[in-house]
């Protein structure tokens, strides 16, 4: 395996990932502390990934030309590993060989970091790309989301609270309905799993990739699966964690889009849906608890002519679950054994 080129690939990935993190930022307050903070750390991970490359080329190089220098020599003899310093010629050998063998260690070592640098570096884009676990989207607890909830509704539920104030709950969603403009996502970068992998493949892009809630309050900026997972992690930090909410996603075969869900006892849920400014209500426009059955087909139909007519629940995450369905029966029943 060439290392020089496999760790060029991973460099230019880094370097594409800087290049993205900054024209996405480059579009919000430049006032904002957060990003900046978060732009510096990344191009601090890029400067320590190039200077492990450099140690790591300089570590290979030089065994190899150790290595050529010894079979050169072409020794005659075996070490004799009791020697008692008599033997010049082979404590000569046992020296080399004991110094090729630290040395090889020691790139050991170090290909073992850059391959866990690798997988760090892909079980950060794998998040953004919504794969593996998706309850790090969820943020109720990041202080810029805690600040904003309750700057909305003026307070939040106390262990004395009994029952929900859903005039609360339509402040928070009008709020992210009024503030955060729906914008497409722009190009991101898909890892293979393995950096081998990016010697025999060129580097796939999707136009796909989610933002965490303190990017999209930044931005101002999102779509759906962005704006779903901040109204959650607004909607956990004003319940301060003693009732659920949760990110619920339908996906037909032309697309797939991502809403809000507070399920309740009883089977009764409530859907919000600050992209289709829909949100589960009464006779009189009230935000109002209907049955889950009912909820959520109703809300399907919604998206059904854009998504296809197989349209169907197929995942649901918040900061404490993370499950997938085949079909909506099948996330029915869970949600009825709950």
């Amino acid at each position: 395996m060439n290392k020089s080129v496999l760790t060029f690939s991973v460099l230019a990935i880094v370097s594409i990932l800087a290049a993205v993190t900054f024209m996405n930022l480059s579009a919000a307050n430049t006032k904002n502390d957060e990003l900046t903070s978060n732009l510096a750390s990344l191009q601090q991970k890029y400067d320590e990934l190039q200077s492990k490359y450099y140690s790591l080329n300089w570590n290979y190089s030089y065994l190899e030309w150790n290595y050529t220098n010894f079979l050169l020599q072409s020794p005659t003899s075996l070490p004799n590993p009791g020697s008692n310093g008599t033997d010049t010629g082979n404590d000569t050998y046992q020296s080399r060989l004991q110094a090729l063998q630290e040395l090889y260690v020691n790139l050991k070592q170090e290909y073992d970091q850059y391959v866990a640098d690798y997988q760090k570096l892909r079980s950060m884009t794998d998040l953004r790309l919504m794969h593996g676990d998706l309850k790090l989207l969820i943020t109720p607890s990041d202080p810029e989301v805690v600040n904003l909830t309750y700057s909305i509704v003026g307070k939040s539920l106390t262990d004395n609270s009994s029952d929900i104030n859903w005039g609360d709950i339509k402040a928070l969603y009008d709020w992210v309905n009024n503030n955060i403009k729906y914008r497409e996502d722009g190009l991101y970068p898909s890892l293979p799993e393995s950096p081998i992998d990016l010697e025999n493949k060129s580097l796939e892009q999707t136009d796909q990739m989610a933002q965490l809630p303190n990017e999209t309050l930044a931005l101002k900026q999102g779509d759906c699966e962005d704006t779903a997972a901040l109204l959650v992690s607004m909607l956990r930090a004003y319940f301060n964690y003693r009732y659920t909410a949760e990110c619920v996603w339908i996906t037909g075969a032309s697309a797939g889009h991502v809403g809000v869900m507070i399920p309740f006892s009883g089977d009764k849920v409530v859907i919000l849906d600050p992209v289709r400014d829909y949100y589960s209500h009464d006779s009189l426009g009230d935000i109002a608890l209907n049955s889950a059955s009912t909820e959520i087909y109703n809300w399907m139909n919604i998206w059904r002519p854009s998504l296809g007519n197989d349209v169907h629940v197929y995942r649901v995450f918040s900061d404490y679950v993370d499950n997938s369905f085949d079909t909506t029966a099948d996330f029915l029943n869970w949600m009825y054994s709950r």
